[in-house]
């Protein structure tokens, strides 16, 4: 899932575990379970997907406290919650600036670098009354797989 060399992905978890003491936050083995499952995978899980990877090497582990790590973690700003008003929840480990790209066939959702369009600054006023503190830019539309399966019907 993820085609990171595994010394990158060490160092990303010592990140992570480095940010969980400076937020106060104990690493219990469940904490740590799921912030390693999470460096992992680079295809931004659901807290369910996590949870049926995980739930058979944490005893105890139940959705509800999967759920409730990860909103711990993204208060934390360790982990970035991505929504949408149609899709559930996925959750991301790599905290720093980038945009994404959503299916919208299988909703997979994969990662975007472009530097260009990052905003210099936030807008510090606008109509709504809105105190904007981070935005992201997701593109809609269909991953190779989706365009490679309607390629098929077509013919």
């Amino acid at each position: 899932m993820n085609s990171l060399p595994q010394n990158t992905l060490s160092e990303k978890f010592r990140r992570l575990e480095a940010g969980c003491r400076a937020s106060g936050l104990s690493l219990t083995h469940q904490r740590r379970t799921l912030l390693r499952c999470l460096v992992r995978r680079s295809d931004h899980p659901t807290a369910d997907q996590l949870y049926e990877e995980l739930q058979n090497d944490v005893g105890g582990l139940s959705r509800t406290t999967v759920y409730r790590i990860l909103e711990t973690f993204v208060r934390a700003g360790l982990v970035t919650k991505i929504s949408s008003p149609q899709a559930k929840a996925r959750f991301d480990a790599n905290t720093g600036k980038h945009h994404h790209l959503v299916c919208e066939q299988c909703g997979r959702v994969a990662d975007l670098f472009d530097s260009g369009l990052n905003l210099r600054g936030l807008p510090e006023e606008n109509s709504s009354g809105f105190i904007i503190y981070d935005y992201e830019i997701t593109f809609n539309g269909l991953c190779p797989h989706c365009q490679s399966i309607g390629e098929e019907h077509k013919s």
